[in-house]
């Protein structure tokens, strides 16, 4: 197991278990406990673990983000799934917004090459549209962030309020059927909500693990979406709840059921 392999599954036991031991993980990807400590100092550079001697515990708080490549990993069969779903949603000619979130990351894998125009600040979304010559993309310009790969900037929040979409496709990490969406940086959030001021119907994809969650910055409450996209891995209380509030909520099946 390559380095980037281990640390993304270092990550996931932090996930479940909040906290992992030094000698313990050594063991378990057999490799020396020095090893073990360089990864989790890389985890801890990006603010998601705090280590300490012997150990490292998973940061909860609401300032507290993962990179890309971690939160990509996370939950991949619900991204996919809700992906699937938005992608139909999209038509001949229509001009979309796709978010810099690992969920909207996955949307132009199933985007047909329909003549359409994409705007996005994600330079990870690029990736997965960028062979089909009838789509035309535009890139925000802006302050480039590591830890989302995306342009997050006042730049980027002018250029966005220069245009309009007629669909926008928007994650967030944490939604509360109360308090809405929000995510840990105040210029995500910012950005987000520029996004949406600027898009005649607002799209939220979200998968069933970032309900009741909440963190620092809201970016839209949860009346502001004409859509929530889910995953059937949602819980009946939860969705009774978002019926009750008058969400407009579709749970997306998992793509290896449609395939089978």
């Amino acid at each position: 197991m390559n380095a980037t392999n281990r640390r993304l599954a270092i990550f996931d036991k932090l996930l479940n278990e909040k906290r992992v031991v030094v000698m313990s993980l050594a063991e378990k990807f057999n490799v020396t406990p020095m090893t073990i400590r360089r990864d989790l100092s890389v985890l801890e550079k990006q603010g998601v673990i705090t280590t300490y001697y012997g150990g490292a515990s998973l940061n909860e708080g609401a300032a507290s983000e993962p990179s890309f490549m971690l939160k990509n990993k996370n939950a991949l069969d619900e991204k996919m799934a809700i992906a699937y779903q938005a992608s139909k949603l999209v038509n001949e000619g229509d001009s979309i917004y796709i978010d810099c979130g690992t969920t909207c990351y996955n949307i132009g894998r199933f985007l047909k090459n329909k003549k359409m125009t994409v705007l996005t600040n994600s330079i990870r979304s690029i990736e997965t549209i960028q062979d089909k010559e009838n789509i035309d993309i535009i890139i925000a310009p802006g302050v480039y962030s590591r830890l989302t790969e995306a342009t997050l900037s006042s730049s980027t929040i002018e250029f966005f309020n220069s245009h309009h979409v007629d669909k926008a496709f928007i994650t967030s990490q944490g939604f509360d059927i109360v308090r809405g969406a929000s995510v840990p940086t105040e210029m995500d959030g910012k950005v987000k909500e520029a996004v949406q001021r600027i898009s005649k119907e607002k799209i939220l994809l979200i998968d069933h693990t970032k309900f009741g969650q909440v963190f620092f910055s809201v970016h839209g409450l949860p009346k502001d979406y004409d859509i929530i996209i889910t995953d059937e891995g949602i819980d009946r209380e939860t969705v009774k709840k978002a019926k009750e509030a008058g969400l407009n909520l579709v749970i997306a099946p998992y793509l290896r059921k449609r395939e089978n």
